[in-house]
């Protein structure tokens, strides 16, 4: 049932966005009761998270294989910067704007329900620390331009919802200029 639930709420989520998402539609979509929702999970927002984070860690994976595949430091960065910025953002007909929708609309002083923050963080450090020359790795210690590149991922993820999409390439090259201290 457990499974269902998920795979019904992906689907909607997906389709329909978080906020417009119900708890019913949800029981409806893995044949069961709303009630019985509840026996698996608290919350709606529970819910996306149980779906959320092992999709996002999928696409961080996605992302880590074509980094690799990438010749040099330069295009590694790039890459790293466009999946983060552009491909994830509109993986599953932008999927990553229902954490947004939830987060935005959740009570507040609501805490977050796990650290995904913090894994997604460290792996993003990982990428660029792994990428740069030594003499630049300075500029990842802390997780603190991961915290920014993350932060700035909630934006590109809203406005590739909407349809404000910018020249990722020419975005991502200006980061790589500023990493490599040009």
């Amino acid at each position: 049932m457990r499974n269902a639930i998920v795979a019904g709420a992906f689907d909607l989520f997906c389709r329909k966005g978080y906020t417009t998402t119900t708890m019913t539609e949800i029981a409806r979509s893995s044949g069961t009761t709303v009630a019985n929702l509840y026996v698996y999970f608290d919350s709606k927002l529970l819910i996306l998270y149980e779906i959320y984070e092992p999709w996002l860690m999928r696409e961080l994976e996605k992302l880590k294989h074509a980094v690799k595949m990438a010749r040099t430091p330069r295009t590694k960065l790039r890459r790293i910067f466009t999946g983060i910025w552009n491909d994830i953002p509109a993986a599953d007909h932008s999927f990553a704007n229902s954490l947004i929708e939830a987060l935005a609309s959740a009570p507040e002083k609501m805490g977050k329900p796990n650290s995904l923050l913090a894994r997604v963080e460290a792996v993003i450090s990982a990428l660029i620390r792994e990428t740069l020359p030594e003499e630049r790795q300075t500029i990842v210690r802390d997780d603190l331009l991961a915290h920014v590149v993350w932060m700035a991922f909630d934006g590109f993820v809203i406005n590739h919802r909407i349809g404000d999409l910018r020249d990722m390439d020419a975005i991502a090259e200006l980061m790589v200029k500023l990493l490599f201290g040009e």
